[in-house]
């Protein structure tokens, strides 16, 4: 009986000392684990302003991991057709409650920050734009380190989506949950 009173106390011990080396190497070895993600968008279209179409949807920025982040707007970029244009920063914003954000997210360990991104189409990305097909958008953002990350979401327009929100002389809105955008998009 002694004999297995050790053994479990052994057990014990090393468990113990593994977890502690684990935390030791959490505690040394501090890093973000951060990730951009846009679920869903909505395309407006107001005739008779002078930028009459614009995109918005919510973007999650969460950090799992065990250092603050902050994330500093590296720009965004419309694909279409195999045509790539870099969106000016007229054109591309993130907003937090109503505001628009000019410097950079903070993002604290262990958690998930909610913001608006509003894209708004110049008379050359509005011809992109209207385009039927796969459209990709892509935002990128620079981190602690200079460590990149990127928010690439692909959404599909149909002739009848193109007319609904390009050429129509009412107001009009649609909403598109986003997909995953293969390589090759």
């Amino acid at each position: 009986m002694k004999t297995w009173g050790v053994y479990l106390g052994l057990l014990g011990a090393f468990i113990a000392l593994w977890k502690g080396a684990l935390d030791l190497v959490a505690q040394l070895w501090q890093r973000p684990d951060t990730s951009v993600a846009i679920q869903e968008i909505t395309i407006y279209h107001i005739p008779g302003l002078p930028l009459p179409e614009s995109v918005k949807g919510p973007i999650v920025v969460t950090n799992m991991g065990n250092r603050d982040d902050v994330l500093l707007n590296n720009g965004a970029w419309l694909n279409v057709a195999g045509q790539s244009v870099e969106l000016s920063e007229a054109d591309f914003g993130l907003f937090e409650n109503g505001k628009k954000v000019d410097t950079s997210l903070r993002v604290p360990k262990d958690e998930s920050r909610a913001y608006d991104v509003m894209i708004t189409f110049n008379p050359k990305t509005r011809e992109m734009a209207a385009t039927p097909g796969l459209h990709k958008l892509e935002l990128h953002f620079l981190g602690v380190k200079q460590q990149s990350y990127l928010a690439s979401f692909c959404f599909r327009l149909q002739v009848s989506d193109v007319k609904d929100l390009f050429e129509s002389q009412e107001y009009q809105h649609q909403r598109f949950i986003t997909q995953q955008c293969s390589d090759r998009s």
